[in-house]
């Protein structure tokens, strides 16, 4: 599979793209949306095997199925031959509601996080519609992540 289109994403580079401006969310300011009610059922659409570049960085990002209350996935950008960045993404169930977070990696010796332990960029579910599932981060600088699963092998 591949990945259909991506867009910058401010400290995570997962295989996502931000909001487009003319959407009624892109008005209000990130990371004030109240969080909706779902399930990781309902974002299962986001499994697969996903590839795409991201300037000159081959990229790629695995989500695993839904199991339990939870999903999970790797992520690797790598320029030419060697790896610059590793993540760890997961999707969990808080309460009635979903959150988004992600952990980042240094390569080589010890995978050195680049967040503090105990630590993890966190966005919470604003919206779910379709196959379409937004996430806004909740710390400094929040960002807005959106995946859109546009056919069986592509995700924006």
């Amino acid at each position: 599979m591949r990945i259909h289109s991506l867009s910058r994403l401010a400290l995570a580079a997962v295989l996502c793209t931000l909001l487009p401006a003319s959407s009624a969310l892109a008005q209000d300011t990130i990371g004030t949306a109240p969080p909706v009610k779902a399930t990781v059922q309902q974002v299962a659409f986001i499994a697969g095997q996903w590839t795409g570049m991201l300037g000159d960085r081959h990229i790629e990002q695995h989500w695993m199925a839904p199991v339990g209350t939870s999903m999970v996935a790797a992520y690797r950008n790598v320029q030419g031959t060697e790896p610059k960045l590793y993540e760890l993404l997961v999707i969990e169930q808080e309460g009635d509601a979903l959150m988004l977070r992600i952990k980042h990696f240094a390569p080589g010796p010890g995978l050195v996080g680049r967040q503090p332990q105990g630590e993890s960029i966190n966005h919470r579910l604003v919206k779910v519609a379709g196959q379409t599932a937004v996430f806004e981060g909740t710390g400094e600088n929040p960002t807005r992540v959106t995946f859109t699963r546009k056919s069986a092998d592509a995700l924006d």
